[in-house]
């Protein structure tokens, strides 16, 4: 009996499973089941299911623009994470140049303390008026030249960089820390900056300006980087291509008043195998309907006579209240020597103003 009841039970499941096989007509929809679900290599998603406005292609697109997926092992495999980067607007050049709104000669000693970072032991300090294509005229360029140790690219890519990831990095003879005192400073003393250094070993060229990302949506520094071969400087092919090279030396030839002799008549002051770091800004801020500096003419040999008080001035010549301070004239106010000699009471480098040396305490 029990093996004719077996049988009997076997027949019966039979039946039933080939029952449910039978399609009866009627939709399941309401009775799905993620059992019911075909695998995930086998099923064909509508494009009327997805979001219309992005394509496969779009840079916004996330796990959630596509269908959802029940299987958690299977959507871990499959998710992609995005990431948003931020773009940083040309504006905000302008914006760094408001750090020293309230004081010009605050921009000028980010430059000078570059200089003092890199171990010069002169600083050249000027106002020069040079031909510019563009304006089809002379225009004048504040130009600042130290003989330093120059910057390699990965040292010029952080200086033109927005900060950079060791600001708690603490060096006794270091100033600078937080790699934003270079732009705010040109930023604010001009909208175009151009800087030439070179090592014992390399050279490069870098181009900050505001004119040239005018209705850009993000900053590009045109930068260009040669290394020595021999005797000779070649486009450094380890940090960017010769196209790259090309293109971005058009760039500053184009929107600057360098060309490529100029800049080379400009490296040359550093001599074969001298170092240092030029600064050249130009564009210079403006006060009112004229610029906010003054200059008196640079000391130069064919014009050595009557200049020995040459300075760069604040032309507003704005008074600032002290206590007990009984004159109102006071040339710290305004005057750029004035203000070095009390910052750089004991200086480790020579800086001269104009073609002039300010008197440093006992440093005459």
């Amino acid at each position: 009996m029990p093996a004719v009841r077996s049988w009997l039970y076997f027949v019966g499941l039979l039946t039933v499973l080939h029952l449910s096989a039978v399609p009866t007509g009627r939709s399941n929809t309401s009775e799905e089941t993620c059992d019911n679900i075909p695998r995930i290599k086998e099923m064909n998603f509508s494009h009327k299911h997805q979001n219309p406005y992005i394509t496969e292609s779009s840079q916004f697109n996330s796990v959630e623009d596509g269908p959802r997926i029940l299987d958690p092992a299977v959507n871990k495999r499959t998710s992609t994470h995005t990431r948003n980067f931020i773009k940083t607007n040309p504006s905000y050049l302008r914006t760094l140049g408001q750090t020293h709104a309230g004081w010009i000669f605050g921009a000028v000693a980010e430059l000078i303390d570059n200089s003092r970072d890199a171990g010069a032991s002169r600083l050249d300090i000027s106002i020069q008026s040079m031909f510019s294509k563009k304006a089809k005229g002379k225009v004048p360029v504040l130009c600042v030249s130290d003989d330093g140790h120059g910057m390699t690219y990965e040292e010029m890519m952080r200086m033109v960089s927005f900060g950079h990831d060791k600001p708690n990095e603490y060096c006794q003879d270091q100033i600078g820390r937080f790699g934003i005192g270079f732009k705010s400073g040109a930023m604010k003393l001009g909208k175009d900056a151009l800087v030439l250094t070179q090592t014992s070993t390399s050279r490069s060229v870098s181009f900050l300006s505001q004119s040239f990302n005018d209705k850009k949506d993000n900053i590009e520094i045109p930068v260009v980087t040669y290394c020595k071969e021999g005797q000779y400087m070649e486009v450094d092919l380890d940090v960017h291509s010769k196209a790259a090279a090309e293109h971005n030396l058009d760039a500053i030839k184009e929107f600057s008043r360098f060309n490529e002799y100029f800049i080379g008549e400009k490296v040359g002051l550093f001599g074969e195998d001298g170092t240092g770091t030029q600064v050249y800004i130009w564009n210079l801020d403006r006060w009112g309907e004229d610029y906010a500096l003054e200059w008196n003419p640079e000391r130069t040999d064919e014009n050595p006579a009557g200049h020995g008080n040459g300075d760069i001035l604040i032309r507003s010549k704005r008074v600032r209240s002290r206590p007990r301070q009984t004159s109102k004239d006071v040339p710290l106010d305004y005057s750029l020597k004035a203000y070095l000699e009390v910052m750089f009471l004991n200086p480790q480098m020579k800086i001269t103003v104009q073609g002039h040396n300010p008197s440093f305490g006992e440093n005459p």
